[in-house]
C-alpha cells in the first residue's frame, strides 16, 4: 500500500470516529453528557512526606484528583478515600502496611486510609483554609493536644461519596494528614 492510500484511510477513519463520538454525545442524556465533560485527574506521590513542607497538598492537580474521584496513589498504594469506599469493605479485616513514612489501612484489597507526617512549622492551617475553603468540620482531640480539620471534597450529591482529607494541626501548623474516611481523627 502506498503512503497516499494509507493517509486517506487514516483520515477517513478519523472523520468516522469523530462523527460517531459526536453522535454519541448528542444522543446521550444529560447525566452522561455531564459525566463525559467531567475530567478526572490522577495524582501519584513517591517518597517521604515528613521531610517536606507539605506544599503538594495545596497543588491543584492533587485537589482535583480528590474532587473528581480520580486515581490517587502514594508509593504505589491507590487510596479509596470516601466514606462509601470505607463502608463497602468495613467488614473486612484491617491490615496495616507502611511505605516510606506513610501508613496505610487496607481492608480486603482496598486501601481506605493513608496517614502521613508533614514537617513541623512548614504548612500553616491558614494556607490550607485559603486553598480548600471554609467548608470543614473542626474536631478537637480528647487531650486537646491538636485540632483536626476535616474536608469532604467533590460535587457528589451524596456526602458519603465525597473524598475525605483531614489535617491534624498543632500551634496553627499541620503536623499530620489523613486521606480517607475514619470514624475518629
Amino acid at each position: 500500500m502506498n503512503i497516499h492510500k494509507l493517509v486517506k484511510v487514516l483520515v477517513s477513519a478519523g472523520i468516522t470516529a469523530s462523527v460517531v463520538t459526536g453522535a454519541n454525545i448528542i444522543d446521550n442524556n444529560d447525566n452522561t453528557l455531564h459525566a463525559a465533560e467531567k475530567e478526572t485527574s490522577n495524582y501519584k506521590y513517591q517518597g517521604d512526606t515528613g521531610y517536606g513542607d507539605g506544599q503538594f497538598l495545596l497543588n491543584d492537580a492533587f485537589i482535583k484528583t480528590l474532587e473528581t474521584d480520580g486515581s490517587l496513589s502514594f508509593n504505589g498504594q491507590e487510596i479509596e478515600a470516601s466514606k462509601a469506599d470505607y463502608e463497602a469493605v468495613k467488614e473486612e479485616k484491617s491490615k496495616f502496611t507502611e511505605e516510606h513514612d506513610q501508613k496505610f489501612t487496607v481492608r480486603g484489597d482496598k486501601v481506605t486510609k493513608a496517614t502521613f507526617p508533614i514537617k513541623v512549622d512548614e504548612l500553616s492551617i491558614e494556607d490550607v483554609i485559603d486553598t480548600y475553603g471554609k467548608d470543614y468540620e473542626k474536631r478537637e482531640a480528647k487531650d486537646k493536644s491538636y485540632e483536626t480539620y476535616v474536608y469532604a471534597l467533590g460535587d457528589q450529591d451524596d456526602e458519603d461519596k465525597k473524598n475525605v482529607i483531614a489535617f491534624k494541626v498543632k500551634d496553627d501548623f499541620v503536623v499530620e494528614t489523613i486521606i480517607g474516611y475514619s470514624k475518629s481523627y
